[in-house]
């Protein structure tokens, strides 16, 4: 009987202890940053234009991330050209850091580079979706949402 208790106690334990190292590890992940939070297709109406615009993010497990966006207006950049950006960037916390090349389309199928942009995509993770903040002159910015992983 007392060998019982004393298993029962010991396994008690291990599980506590377990269950302990495992949510550590996820909460330092977080502050680490959850590159797998920002992967997927996301969507947005820019606020500036009103043209839509299309974020594609891949990331690595090392939180470094591949971001490509579309717009369909690049009023800012492009004269109200079709536009779109690329860049890499990194997962710290709940925020994305990229800097953005852009690059105007033109009819020919080329590519006249506009600039560049820093960007940092904040992740809510309480209505899904990813905020766009840069140095555009928006009094709002874009807040984009998943529509595909």
């Amino acid at each position: 009987m007392m060998q019982r208790h004393l298993f029962l106690a010991f396994a008690t334990i291990l599980g506590l202890v377990l269950t302990k190292g495992a949510l550590a590890n996820d909460d330092d992940h977080r502050r680490g940053g959850d590159p797998k939070a920002f992967v997927g297709l996301w969507e947005a109406i820019d606020g500036f234009d009103g043209s839509t615009q299309l974020l594609s993010i891949t990331c690595s497990r090392q939180s470094s991330c591949d971001v490509r966006l579309n717009d369909t207006a690049f009023t800012l950049s492009c004269e109200n050209q079709i536009g779109f950006a690329q860049g890499d960037g990194s997962v710290h916390h709940d925020v994305l850091s990229v800097d953005l090349t852009l690059c105007c389309s033109n009819l020919d199928g080329t590519c006249t580079e506009a600039g560049t942009q820093s960007n940092e995509f904040v992740l809510d993770r309480g209505n899904g979706t990813l905020t766009n903040l840069n140095d555009d002159p928006l009094p709002v910015p874009n807040v984009f949402h998943r529509i595909s992983k």
